[in-house]
């Protein structure tokens, strides 16, 4: 897409604006722009604190505006480049921006199916919601599921098992099977010995990158992740490598986020994964013009 393009065209993140701690669109927002990507922004909900580590945070829905927003945009016939869509939280919602965004011709529509983490579905979220998930799924040209949002798609309990590279490939083909033909998935999060894995399939080839596990939770990093590889995929990297980018700069925000000691509840540190892209990534991308 040229860059006459992108500015014409903004990129839609829809995705929680979280009053307390950095991650959804307070990730996402700073990585588009460091990208040069024009964003528009859509927060399927305001929430004082993150769903996590906070108790019961105060909610604001934004089913009426989304449906007043997409129709002042379609007045001013506003079109999208692409879509990256995160946590929504309602499947009544879920399905109204399904509806909106697919009814657009878009470059990229990227999915990070926001779910649950370390097998359970995250609070407040029901059956219902996988299910309204699963339908998003075969509209999408890209899904990012963890590896818990990989099973809860496909209606299977996890176990405590490593999964090898035969059990990857079952993984990546069923998802395969429940997306549209065209839907590429990449599946973070996924436990090794000493070890956390990426796998996705490039071109018929199923590939695999391995960082180093690094002890705790981190809230966020999947918010990390899915707006790299979208800034990426906005500025014509190609696949392969947008995902290498992506995972190499999610392990410099969970480095950082390690090594600041701040409560991980409030989410990522993104200062030095910025510095490494406006340093390092984005000249060589712009030398590439």
């Amino acid at each position: 897409m040229s860059g006459q393009t992108l500015q014409n065209r903004p990129f839609l993140v829809a995705e929680d604006l979280s009053a307390i701690g950095t991650m959804s669109l307070g990730v996402a927002i700073p990585i588009l722009a460091v990208f040069g990507v024009p964003t528009a922004i859509l927060p399927t909900q305001v929430l004082s604190t993150q769903t996590e580590g906070f108790g019961t945070p105060a909610k604001l829905s934004s089913s009426d505006w989304l449906n007043e927003a997409m129709a002042h945009w379609r007045n001013e016939q506003i079109q999208f480049s692409g879509v990256l869509i995160g946590y929504v939280g309602q499947g009544k919602l879920l399905n109204q921006l399904t509806q909106a965004v697919t009814s657009q011709s878009l470059n990229q529509l990227i999915v990070d199916p926001v779910m649950g983490d370390d097998g359970a579905l995250y609070p407040g979220l029901s059956v219902a919601y996988v299910s309204a998930m699963r339908q998003l799924a075969t509209k999408a040209d890209v899904i990012t599921p963890n590896w818990t949002e990989a099973h809860l798609l496909l209606g299977r309990p996890m176990t405590d098992e490593l999964p090898n590279q035969a059990a990857l490939a079952a993984m990546l083909a069923d998802l395969k099977s429940i997306c549209g033909q065209h839907t590429r998935i990449v599946i973070t999060g996924i436990p090794a010995a000493d070890a956390v894995l990426t796998a996705y399939s490039d071109q018929h080839q199923q590939k695999t990158i391995s960082t180093v596990l690094r002890p705790g939770h981190f809230y966020g990093s999947g918010d990390v992740f899915s707006a790299l590889l979208s800034a990426a995929l906005m500025r014509n990297v190609d696949f392969k490598t947008a995902i290498e980018l992506a995972v190499k700069g999610d392990a410099i925000s969970l480095d950082q986020t390690s090594e600041v000691g701040n409560q991980r509840r409030y989410g990522m540190q993104l200062s030095q994964v910025l510095k490494w892209l406006t340093l390092e990534v984005l000249p060589r991308l712009d030398s590439a013009k």
